[in-house]
């Protein structure tokens, strides 16, 4: 299984125009120790003919340009792209589904709650029903799902287990749910199986606590890429950007303690990789304090276009 990571920006991406983090302001600068990032996203594939993109933000065309696997061709309108895997409904994971919509055989994959608002507050299947037709599937924690091409051996396909992470709605649905109904499955991770090599990867973008399950999931597997968005708990309040702080933002921060860097301490993965990483972390910094710090605990920092084989 071959793991193409597309993006690792949180959020609204990094540079932001209107950003005055240091980070942001070393890019527009021009300082070379600082590289734009595309929108936290991978491609992933168990045969390297059929693709599917984990989430669609708004560089979905720049990702799909970046990486020659995913081009179309050679028929017209043939591409080797198959699916989206949604792990949530917020805007920058599910926004770039309508730069997608020249792909007519796509399947989306989503948990109930993502499949009602794309047909609801965020209406992206009824504005697109003229432009293409595209198939469900639903990811739920209750049963594994294969995914690859019909009829397809066990080689060909990837084995999805879905992971409940939260039930916290995006902002934009105007829905407060948090804590009311457990069932109501708005954010999840992705433990990604190769039936060929026994290993698995587990993924999740987001992580505001680290459940039993979600323990479980990274502790069986060979490769975690995990919520990597804010080093400290208030990053952004000190910045003066926001009120809300890393933990109604729904993401654990990384540094302190009880953080992200001290919960992998105790996993055995072989490789510990943190991703969607917003514009103001620290760790974006060569040679920075906190970069240092997780390159001591051997915890790397996803790059656009890292790839890693399971």
């Amino acid at each position: 299984m071959r793991i193409r990571v597309l993006g690792t920006a949180a959020g609204g991406g990094f540079p932001q125009w209107n950003c005055a983090c240091s980070n942001c302001k070393q890019v527009r600068n021009g300082n070379d120790a600082f590289q734009p990032l595309l929108q936290s996203s991978l491609a992933v594939s168990a045969n390297e003919k059929e693709w599917y993109l984990i989430n669609a933000g708004p560089d979905v065309h720049k990702q799909i340009e970046s990486f020659p696997a995913l081009h179309a061709g050679p028929g017209i309108r043939e591409t080797p792209l198959a699916g989206v895997i949604l792990t949530d409904a917020e805007l920058d994971h599910t926004i770039g589904l309508l730069s997608l919509r020249e792909g007519s055989c796509l399947t989306i994959y989503g948990t109930e709650m993502v499949r009602e608002t794309l047909h609801s507050s965020f209406p992206v299947f009824p504005m697109l029903k003229d432009y293409c037709t595209w198939e469900w599937q639903c990811l739920s924690p209750d049963f594994l799902l294969r995914v690859g091409p019909s009829g397809g051996s066990d080689e060909e396909m990837l084995l999805i287990e879905t992971v409940p992470v939260s039930n916290k709605p995006p902002l934009y649905t105007q829905i407060y749910d948090e804590g009311n109904n457990p069932e109501n499955i708005w954010e999840v991770g992705l433990v990604l199986h190769n039936q060929k090599s026994g290993k698995c990867l587990a993924y999740f973008p987001t992580l505001d606590v680290i459940t039993p399950a979600i323990e479980a999931s990274l502790k069986k597997a060979d490769i975690i890429m995990v919520d990597g968005t804010f080093w400290s708990e208030d990053e952004l309040v000190e910045m003066g950007a926001t009120k809300r702080d890393a933990k109604s933002m729904g993401h654990l921060p990384i540094g302190g303690r009880g953080g992200i860097a001290e919960k992998l301490a105790a996993i055995p993965a072989k490789r510990k990789i943190l991703i969607h990483i917003n514009n103001s972390n620290p760790i974006l910094e060569m040679g920075s304090l906190e970069r240092n710090t997780l390159e001591r605990l051997g915890i790397e920092i996803a790059y656009d276009g890292m790839e890693v084989e399971v």
